[in-house]
């Protein structure tokens, strides 16, 4: 491969890669079972997974346009004008007139999204750690030793 050829970031890791395919493929499937696991702790009923991404997007990142949450999170705009509407009617989100363009509106966290994020959060913070004192001393020293570099990997773009 040349210098200016691109890089096939699909292609196997080589022989002399450290991260085997075996490896690799266990932390795939063990992150991917831990994160379903996780999203299932949250405050009150619960909400659909979808819900759930929006309204901490909307958390995280203040208020914003629903055709921007649609395009963030990967649905057409009416899917995501069925969610806000959704989180709205649960007193989550608010919608308000966009303060530049009136024919737009904002989609804001109200105090109880706030809140529910907040007790969601707690919840899975407690479950987590419920968990990982279920493991044997090892482990749990191997975890905290990984936390830095899995934090930097979910991080990555």
């Amino acid at each position: 491969m040349t210098a200016d050829a691109p890089r096939d970031e699909t292609a196997a890791p080589s022989s002399a890669d450290p991260a085997g395919l075996s490896e690799v493929a266990t932390l795939r499937g063990a992150v991917l079972v831990l994160a379903r696991r996780l999203r299932h702790q949250q405050a009150g009923d619960g909400l659909p997974a979808t819900e759930s991404a929006v309204l901490g997007r909307v958390f995280r990142e203040g208020p914003t346009s629903p055709g921007r949450l649609a395009r963030a999170e990967h649905v057409q705009p009416p899917s995501m004008t069925r969610i806000v509407e959704s989180l709205e009617r649960q007193g989550l989100v608010r919608r308000d007139p966009h303060p530049t363009d009136g024919r737009q509106v904002q989609v804001s966290i109200t105090a109880d999204g706030e809140e529910f994020i907040e007790r969601s959060r707690a919840l899975r913070t407690a479950w987590l750690a419920r968990q990982i004192d279920r493991l044997d001393p090892a482990d749990r020293e191997m975890l905290t030793a990984a936390a830095p570099a899995l934090h930097r990997l979910a991080h990555l773009e």
